[in-house]
């Protein structure tokens, strides 16, 4: 007979934790094929933590350093939603919608944060149950629901689970940096584990017309 996993079980948390430590990505040359993984689109931007408790929002960086004063706007459209905390990617836009890391670092020195776009990519606390241990397809399935009619500021990163070098390759024609390979089924761990691979657009991957 085959076995059944039994589904993993999320705890509830009487208090949200002030900073969750993030997963982090290990670089690999190529990105995974087959089944079992899905791509997103790699940013170039700032990783960031939104946690949001009573209608307060606040942004912590990678390292936990509080930087909601920078990016006040995010905070504010973020204000609104249900308790949580969502790892994402400040990014600023170009004239052609993609991201723009010199554009992002004159948005802060200008401190000038309306502009700027939160691009959400995970779920790891929602009023007050802790998806930590639930699969990555759960958690981004959760994560949508929760930011269905939020503001424009906060966006939705989608993924796409068809091969990877056909992803890696749309991604360079696109100028963008790269992308981030996940495995479906894995719990959110914080740190560098193998269940998220990045792989980067060198010279090459784009086509020459």
């Amino acid at each position: 007979a085959v076995k059944v996993k039994p589904a993993p079980k999320t705890k509830k948390v009487a208090d949200l934790p002030k900073f969750i430590a993030p997963q982090l990505c290990k670089l690999v040359d190529q990105p995974p094929s087959g089944a079992g993984w899905v791509h997103e689109v790699k940013f170039d931007g700032y990783r960031m933590q939104l946690r949001v408790e009573d209608g307060n929002a606040r942004l912590f960086t990678r390292k936990g350093l509080d930087w909601t004063a920078k990016f006040s706007a995010i905070a504010k459209a973020a204000a609104k939603l249900l308790d949580c905390i969502i790892d994402g990617e400040v990014c600023a836009l170009d004239h052609s919608g993609a991201p723009d890391f010199a554009a992002l670092q004159a948005a802060l020195s200008d401190n000038k944060s309306e502009d700027l776009i939160f691009f959400a990519f995970d779920l790891l606390i929602a009023e007050a149950e802790d998806l930590r241990p639930l699969p990555l397809t759960i958690r981004k399935a959760r994560l949508n629901a929760l930011l269905k009619g939020a503001s424009a500021t906060l966006r939705f990163v989608e993924h796409f689970s068809s091969g990877g070098d056909a992803v890696l390759q749309s991604a360079c024609r696109m100028h963008l940096e790269g992308i981030v390979s996940k495995k479906t089924g894995a719990p959110y761990a914080s740190g560098c584990g193998d269940s998220w691979v990045k792989s980067k657009c060198r010279a090459g991957h784009e086509v020459v017309i």
